[in-house]
């Protein structure tokens, strides 16, 4: 059952068009609402509360429009909405302060689980568009819209709302999902893993995440604060159908085995085109619907990865990962011999569905290899590429440092980004 919505904040930061800048409505406490307004001499509501005037029952196409800038808003993607704001509103606003104003009011939120509610309603010649979006932990935020006569933005509001308990929290809800211990591979480099699966789907498409540092374990736990970004990812992605599959990695479980100067082929691909197989062929999944997620330096090897098991994939999805070409040989071994070209995916045998996604405040790996994948692949129609501000290497909220210490803040990986993701495979298999 839904509740009402408590909305809290009732002061704004208004940069209005003659109005002189600042000011105080009705000389409330101070919040962290803020309003960016290109409506000449014209008063509005805007804590986020009810709107005088005649409501609309039917959503109406403003509606639909609006929650779409709202996750795009959410995914840090300002450019949509920039299109389609009035002159006024133009001239006095960027992509930056957009940011800016959304972050003060939810760059601390975690766990965005996905829009809560959109109203209506009518002011004299506007038309206004109240989405509330729900975070873990009944956090809420909401994005008023304000639209003028020629359906462009006139104003808009970022505001806070504490909602009422739903009973769905996608990320820590175990009654939408079950996990089971697995292992792969063969000794001595049994690999333990975690299989999620959703509740309620017969024979799943399954993810096999792979996480980039040769040392990580499964829930590919980094920083001080433990973050947990694969683990994360994987029971998000039940949220839309999708089970997973990850394990350790050899440097992790096995680091008192593996000899220095360990390559590629033991590593990592070896491990993964064992996940692959496993995958194929188990009964609790669907073995002609398998998918690798690969992070970080699995991502780099991705064409390595994907060549040998291309016939048993329907696609890829890319994290954070760099262009390389790549050649390593063991000539006491043949078959550990390794080669990694990212011009493999401009093959004209090679069609399979890319999904390249990049965090644009991640030093590790800085958006101009983001960049070089586009252009080395441009024109490739199997390819989609999507970025996301103010996110890091792992996909978790930046702090804006550019060192290890980034990773010590608590975050969780960006619930915008694993909707994307779960949308992208929802079309691929659709």
């Amino acid at each position: 059952m839904r509740w009402k919505m408590a909305v809290v904040g009732l002061f704004l930061v208004c940069l209005c068009a003659g109005c002189g800048g600042k000011e105080k409505q009705n000389g409330k406490r101070a919040a962290s609402g803020t309003a960016v307004t290109g409506i000449p001499n014209t008063k509005i509501p805007a804590t986020g509360g009810a709107v005088s005037g005649k409501s609309i029952s039917a959503e109406s196409e403003l509606a639909k429009q609006s929650r779409i800038y709202a996750e795009q808003i959410v995914a840090g993607l300002f450019a949509p909405l920039m299109e389609n704001l009035s002159e006024e509103l133009f001239a006095q606003t960027t992509e930056e302060s957009l940011q800016a104003s959304w972050n003060s009011v939810a760059g601390n939120l975690t766990g965005y689980q996905g829009v809560e509610s959109v109203a209506e309603s009518e002011n004299g010649e506007y038309r206004n568009v109240l989405v509330t979006l729900r975070y873990s932990e009944n956090q809420g935020r909401t994005i008023k819209f304000v639209y003028n006569r020629e359906g462009k933005i006139a104003g808009l509001w970022f505001d806070q709302a504490v909602l009422q308990n739903n009973g769905q929290d996608e990320t820590s809800d175990s009654a939408s999902y079950r996990e089971e211990d697995i292992t792969i591979g063969r000794p001595p480099y049994e690999l333990k893993g975690k299989l999620t699966l959703p509740n309620g789907v017969e024979k799943p498409p399954v993810a096999i995440l792979v996480s980039g540092a040769d040392d990580m374990d499964m829930e590919g736990t980094i920083g001080s604060a433990d973050n947990t970004p694969m683990r994360d990812l994987a029971r998000g992605l039940t949220g839309h159908g999708v089970a997973s599959l990850r394990y350790n990695k050899r440097g992790y479980q096995y680091a008192y085995k593996m000899t220095e100067g360990a390559g590629v082929y033991d590593m990592l691909l070896e491990d993964v085109w064992y996940a692959v197989d496993k995958m194929y062929n188990s009964r609790q999944v669907d073995g002609s619907r398998i998918v690798i997620i690969a992070h970080g330096k699995a991502a780099d090897y991705l064409p390595a990865i994907v060549g040998k098991k291309e016939r048993r994939l329907s696609g890829a999805v890319m994290l954070a990962g760099k262009p390389i070409q790549a050649n390593e040989n063991f000539y006491a071994d043949k078959k550990k011999a390794v080669s990694c070209n990212a011009r493999y995916f401009m093959n004209t045998n090679s069609t399979l569905p890319l999904f390249v996604l990049q965090g644009e405040q991640d030093f590790e790996t800085p958006m101009r290899h983001y960049e070089q994948w586009q252009t080395l692949l441009k024109g490739r129609s199997h390819i989609v590429y999507r970025s996301y501000r103010g996110l890091n290497h792992y996909f978790m909220q930046s702090s804006g440092k550019a060192d290890n210490s980034e990773y010590d803040r608590e975050g969780k990986f960006s619930q915008p980004v694993i909707k994307e993701i779960g949308n992208w495979l929802t079309e691929l298999w659709r």
